[in-house]
C-alpha cells in the first residue's frame, strides 16, 4: 500500500520551512536588476514545458463545476491549484496570481459562472475566469480566514445568492455578501471549524462542524443551536433536492443523519471498523443517496448508500494509470485507495464523482461502484536532483524516488523504489552518473529512509534494473544538532571528474553528545563505501554547496548557512578547510565552472576568480535566497539562478544573464511553481530543466 508517513508528509507541506531559522532578508523582496522578456536562442518567445508526471503527492481539495460538464477543480498541499475540463483525465496547474500553494480548500460559487474560491494557509482567493487566475482577498489572512491540512475540510461554502461562508481553524465563521470583499464574524467558536454547508433551496438554513459537534442556524446565522448528536463532527452536507435532510461524517462516530433540517441527529449504520468518517457527498435528485469517504491510518473506504446510511456497499481499490503516474508500479494495476481527505459529486451528472487524497485522486463515472486513477499532468512531485547522461534524465525526488526518462520528459519510468518498502521508501536527494574505478558507469542517489533515521546510499551497475543499498561508512543515524531542516539529510553529491570512482557527500548536522554528526565524506568506489574526511568545514549546517574544482580535483568547496556559514575552501581534499573571504554567511548553493571560477549562491550571486580569495557580488537583489544554480558548459557566461523563500508562499523566480552576470534577465514567464529548487543545463538538446514542486524545461 502506498504510504506518506508523518516526517513526509510534514517535509512535503512546508517543503523549506525555514522561517523561523532564516535570516529576515531571505523572506522576500524585489529585484533591482534585469527586467528583460525571456527568448530562446532562435529569438522566439520561450515558454516552460511541463514534463512531469502526475500523482505520487498529497492532494487536498476537490470540486466539479456546476455549471461546466466536465471541469474538475483540485487543490494540492505543495503545488497550488488544478483543473480539468475532461472530467479529470488531464490537468492542467493554474497558479497565476495565487500567492500560496498549499490549497486546502475550496468552494464554487453556484451563482456567477466561473466564479471559485480557494482556502490556503495564507487566506482566501478567488478567481472570475474558472481559475485561470487569482486575486489574494487581501483581509482574509489578518482575520484568520486559512484552511489548513487535515483541518479545513470543507470550510467554504456558497449559497444560491452567492453570499461567501467561510470556517476557520481557530476564530470561527465568517460571512462575506460582497464575494469576500468584506466580512462580518457569525460565530465565535467552537474551534475548529471543520466544514459548512449551506442549503441550496434556504440560504438560511447553515449547518457547521466543528470539533465539538454541530451547530445550526436557520436564520443566515444570526442565531446558532447546538443540537444533541455526535461529539464531534468532520464533514457535513444538505441534501440539494431536500434540505429536511443532512448528514454528518464524525470521524470514529461514523455518519449521522437529520430529516428536520439538523435539528435533531441520529446515527447511521456504522462504516467499517476503525475507519473514520472525514467528507461525504449527497446525490443531486436523491436525497437517500449518500457517498462517505472514510480513513484509517493511510487506508482508504469509499461508501455509498441508497437507503439513507441504513446499508453501505464499499469500494477500497481503484484501477490506476501508469502512463500518468508510474510511481511503484509493482504494486499492481488496482492498489489501495489511500487516505481520502475530500470528495467531490457532480451536481450534473450526479453519478460522477470524485476523490482527492494521497498519492493517486480518483474518478467514479458509476456512482463510486468503480474508481479510477486520474491525475495526468497533476504534477505534484517534490525535485530534489536532475542529471542527464547516456541519453536519460535522472530525477530524485522526496517521497517517490528515482525515475528516469529516455524521450525528454515525454514518458518516465521507476527505477527505485517499485513498491513500497521498508528501509527504502522515502526521500532521495541527489543522483550522480559516474564512472566505476574498474570501468562501466553507475547510478549513485542519496536516501533517507521514511521509517529508519538514518542517510544511505543506493546504486546501480546496470542502468537501474537492479540496485543495491549500503550505508557503509556513513553516520549511524540522521543529526539533528544544527540542521537546516531539523535533521541533517543527505543533500549533496559532488564527483570529482578527475578520478573514477570519488564522490563527496554533504550531510548536515553538528556533533553532539558523544555522536559525530553530519559532515563531509568521500568515497573512492563510486559510493560503495565511505569514510568521514580527515578534516571538516567550521559549519556543517549546509543545504546542497558542495563542489569540486575541476582545474584541480583536491580543491573542495562547501557552502554553509548561519552562525560560521559562507563559503568553506579545502586544498588537500578535504583534509584540512579554511573559510574563505565571502562577506555572505548564508550559502544555500555553489557551483564551479569547467575554467575554476566559483559561484556562491546566498541572498546574492557571488563570483571568485581566484578560488575562493576574493569575491565579486554579481546581482543587486533584495531578499529570498538563491538556490538554483547552473552554468553553461559550453559558455560560461551564461547563468541560471532560482530565487526562493521558504515556505508555502510563492514569491520566486528564475533568472539568466548571458554576458557573466553584468545583465540578468527574468524567465521565470509561465512557469507554475516559481521557486525551483534545482535547475540543471541538458547541453545535448539546449534545454533548461526546473526541478522544485513539479518538472519543466525551457529551450535556451
Amino acid at each position: 500500500m502506498t504510504k506518506l508517513d508523518g516526517q513526509g508528509a510534514h517535509l512535503r507541506s512546508v517543503l523549506c520551512a525555514l522561517v523561523a531559522v532564516l535570516p529576515a532578508a531571505c523572506g522576500g523582496g524585489a529585484v533591482s536588476r534585469g527586467s528583460a522578456s525571456a527568448v530562446s536562442s532562435t529569438g522566439r518567445p520561450a515558454s516552460w514545458q511541463a514534463v512531469g508526471w502526475g500523482g505520487g503527492g498529497f492532494y487536498w481539495a476537490c470540486a466539479f463545476d456546476p455549471t461546466r460538464d466536465g471541469v474538475v477543480y483540485l487543490g494540492g498541499d505543495v503545488n497550488g491549484f488544478y483543473v480539468s475540463t475532461d472530467h479529470g483525465r488531464n490537468w492542467r496547474i493554474s497558479n497565476r496570481g495565487l500567492g500560496n500553494y498549499a490549497v486546502y480548500g475550496m468552494a464554487v460559487d453556484r451563482r456567477r459562472p466561473g466564479a471559485l474560491y480557494l482556502g490556503t494557509t495564507g487566506g482566501l482567493y478567488s478567481s472570475t475566469d474558472f481559475g485561470g487566475s487569482w486575486t489574494s482577498l487581501a483581509t482574509t489572512s489578518k482575520l484568520g480566514i486559512v484552511a489548513v491540512r487535515d483541518v479545513s475540510i470543507r470550510s467554504l461554502a456558497t449559497d444560491a445568492a452567492g453570499i461567501l461562508y467561510a470556517g476557520t481553524p481557530k476564530n470561527g465563521l465568517f460571512r462575506s455578501d460582497d464575494h469576500g470583499a468584506t466580512w462580518r464574524a457569525l460565530l465565535s467558536g467552537p474551534p475548529p471549524i471543520h466544514s459548512v454547508a449551506v442549503s441550496e433551496r434556504d440560504g438560511r438554513l447553515l449547518l457547521v462542524a466543528s470539533g465539538v459537534g454541530l451547530r445550526r442556524s436557520d436564520d443566515g446565522g444570526a442565531t446558532w443551536t447546538a443540537p444533541k448528536g455526535p461529539g464531534t463532527a468532520i464533514g457535513v452536507a444538505i441534501a440539494p433536492g431536500d434540505d429536511r435532510v443532512a448528514y454528518a461524517a464524525c470521524g470514529k462516530e461514523g455518519v449521522w443523519r437529520s430529516a428536520d433540517r439538523g435539528a435533531t441527529w441520529i446515527q447511521c449504520a456504522g462504516v467499517a471498523a476503525g475507519y473514520e468518517a472525514r467528507d461525504l457527498a449527497v446525490h443531486s435528485a436523491r436525497a437517500d443517496a449518500l457517498a462517505v469517504i472514510a480513513r484509517k491510518g493511510w487506508s482508504g473506504l469509499f461508501c455509498a448508500s441508497d437507503d439513507g446510511g441504513r446499508t453501505w456497499r464499499e469500494a477500497r481499490t481503484l484501477r490506476r494509470d501508469l502512463a500518468a503516474d508510474p510511481t511503484l508500479p509493482e504494486e499492481g494495476e488496482t492498489p489501495d485507495i489511500s487516505a481520502p481527505s475530500s470528495l467531490a459529486r457532480n451536481p450534473l451528472h450526479p453519478d460522477e464523482l470524485f476523490i482527492a487524497g494521497n498519492w493517486r485522486p480518483a474518478f467514479s463515472g458509476d456512482g463510486g461502484k468503480t474508481w479510477e486513477e486520474r491525475d495526468r499532468g497533476a504534477d505534484i512531485s517534490v525535485v530534489t536532483d536532475i542529471r542527464f547522461a547516456g541519453g536519460q534524465t535522472y530525477v530524485t525526488s522526496m517521497d517517490e524516488g528515482l525515475m528516469a526518462s529516455g524521450d525528454g520528459g515525454g514518458s518516465w519510468r521507476q527505477l527505485l523504489p517499485r513498491r513500497y518498502t521498508a528501509g527504502l521508501s522515502g526521500h532521495q536527494w541527489r543522483v550522480a552518473v559516474v564512472e566505476r574505478p574498474g570501468g562501466g558507469s553507475r547510478v549513485v542517489a542519496t536516501s533517507s529512509p521514511w521509517d529508519r533515521p538514518i542517510n544511505q546510499i543506493v546504486f546501480s551497475d546496470d542502468g537501474g534494473k537492479s540496485f543495491s543499498v549500503t550505508g557503509a561508512g556513513l553516520p549511524s543515524r540522521r543529526p539533528t544538532r544544527n540542521a537546516v531542516w531539523g535533521e541533517g539529510y543527505a543533500r549533496a553529491l559532488a564527483a570529482d571528474p578527475s578520478r573514477p570512482g570519488r564522490l563527496y557527500l554533504g550531510i548536515d548536522g553538528d556533533p553532539e553528545d558523544g555522536f559525530e554528526g553530519g559532515g563531509a565524506f568521500i568515497s573512492d568506489d563510486a559510493g560503495g563505501t565511505w569514510r568521514r574526511l580527515a578534516g571538516q568545514p567550521a559549519s556543517r549546517r549546509m543545504f546542497y554547496g558542495l563542489a569540486v574544482d575541476p582545474t584541480r580535483s583536491n580543491r573542495l568547496f562547501w557552502g554553509a548557512t548561519g552562525e560560521q556559514g559562507g563559503v568553506h575552501r579545502s586544498r588537500d581534499a578535504g583534509a584540512t578547510w579554511e573559510r574563505t573571504t565571502l562577506p555572505e554567511s548564508w550559502v544555500f548553493n555553489l557551483a564551479v565552472s569547467v575554467r575554476g571560477v566559483v559561484y556562491a549562491g546566498g541572498a546574492n550571486l557571488w563570483r571568485s576568480r581566484d578560488h575562493g580569495d576574493t569575491w565579486t557580488k554579481l546581482t543587486t537583489f533584495d531578499g529570498l535566497a538563491i538556490v538554483g544554480l547552473e552554468i553553461d558548459p559550453r559558455r560560461e557566461e551564461t547563468i541560471w539562478l532560482s530565487r526562493v523563500s521558504w515556505g508555502e508562499d510563492t514569491a520566486g523566480g528564475v533568472y539568466r544573464t548571458t554576458d557573466g552576470g553584468a545583465t540578468w534577465s527574468d524567465i521565470t514567464l509561465d512557469l507554475p511553481y516559481r521557486k525551483p529548487l534545482v535547475l540543471r543545463f541538458d547541453p545535448a538538446t539546449s534545454d533548461l530543466w526546473a526541478g522544485g514542486v513539479g518538472l519543466y524545461r525551457i529551450r535556451q
